[in-house]
């Protein structure tokens, strides 16, 4: 075998490693992009649900709010009903 054959076969050799090189690492980037895909996918259904379950909890956070407030509104009705009364006895007082 000659030098420049010498040559030869270590440039192909060199080719070919450099090809399955190539092709290790582009196989490893696209099983990363598929993992950072599915990464991706299960971050939004994760913040979907978490989403929901704070909707949820707002929601019933305002069905006690205005629960609490149909009976403060009451209590305030009776507190003036009782108010009103307390003024008319006074008013009706005789004077001294």
């Amino acid at each position: 075998m000659t030098p420049q054959d010498e040559l030869n076969s270590a440039i192909e050799a060199a080719d070919r490693a450099g090809s399955i090189v190539s092709d290790h690492v582009r196989s490893i980037i696209d099983a990363a992009q598929a993992r950072a895909v599915d990464l991706e996918q299960e971050a939004e259904r994760e913040a979907d649900e978490i989403k929901g379950q704070a909707l949820e909890a707002a929601n019933s956070v305002l069905k006690r709010i205005d629960s609490i407030e149909g009976q403060l509104g009451s209590l305030v009705g009776d507190l003036r009903k009782q108010t009103d009364s307390l003024s008319g006895g006074l008013d009706r007082r005789p004077q001294r």
